[in-house]
């Protein structure tokens, strides 16, 4: 009979990394890591609200190549990734305070957040943050003019 331990040890084994490019179905509940730098196609917000309703396993998320992300994708993944980690909105122009907060409220584990040139960020969602997230080790915060 095989232990807990063995269990965990392949479901672990069997979870991947998708970059530049979404991930099909078959695959959301095995993705742990996502990185849309220079995306093979172009992504919608829907495409991103659609696999981030479905991943609940995802640690790290780098959105940097899709420019067109908005609140409501972001919402989607503070409430279905669970162990969310680190996330790279560098370059996200149509986020606001509001994706901002909810990553803040939801208590995940994050420890890398990065808002470079997410020109809409303010005080309050930055403040919010610092106090909501306490194993936050790495917090960029460049190009932001309400700051």
């Amino acid at each position: 009979m095989p232990s807990r331990l063995q269990g965990a040890a392949s479901f672990y084994e069997d979870m991947i990394s998708v970059t530049d490019r979404l991930p099909v179905q078959e695959e959301f509940r095995r993705v742990t890591h996502l990185s849309l730098h220079r995306p093979t196609a172009s992504i919608s917000d829907d495409d991103l609200a659609r696999v981030f309703a479905g991943c609940p396993h995802l640690e790290t998320v780098s959105l940097t190549g899709v420019p067109s992300v908005t609140d409501r994708s972001i919402i989607l993944l503070a409430e279905n990734a669970n162990n969310l980690q680190s996330i790279n909105l560098s370059a996200c122009r149509e986020v606001s305070d509001i994706a901002i907060l909810e990553l803040a409220s939801k208590s995940l584990p994050l420890q890398c957040i990065r808002l470079n040139g997410v020109v809409s960020a303010t005080d309050p969602s930055i403040q919010a943050v610092a106090k909501s997230c306490p194993r936050l080790m790495e917090l960029e915060l460049a190009s932001l003019p309400l700051l």
